[in-house]
């Protein structure tokens, strides 16, 4: 089943479902291939952190009248995610 999702509702999905995967995966930490098992609660702490981020923005954009939302911030740190993957590449060919 195909669903024509945006990724900032993306994101808000996988965020959403963070806390249950977590949960899951340091219950049945089988179920995760062992050499990903770090990475994956990372990125799901992540996403929490995220999830809760964005609740507490749009919490004070009501107040305030206007609204940043998710897909602003994550294209807002686009740029610096990929220049710092730049700066790895060129500090490993020197």
């Amino acid at each position: 089943m195909q669903t024509n999702m945006t990724l900032e509702e993306e994101v808000r999905f996988v965020a959403r479902n963070a806390a249950r995967n977590l949960r899951t995966i340091q219950r049945n930490p089988e179920i995760v291939l062992p050499d990903k098992l770090q990475s994956n609660i990372e990125y799901l702490e992540m996403m929490i952190r995220l999830h809760k981020s964005d609740l507490k923005a749009q919490k004070n954009a009501r107040r305030a009248g206007r609204t940043l939302r998710l897909r602003s911030r994550l294209m807002s740190l686009l740029p610096y995610i990929l220049s710092d993957e730049r700066r790895k590449r060129k500090e490993e060919t020197a």
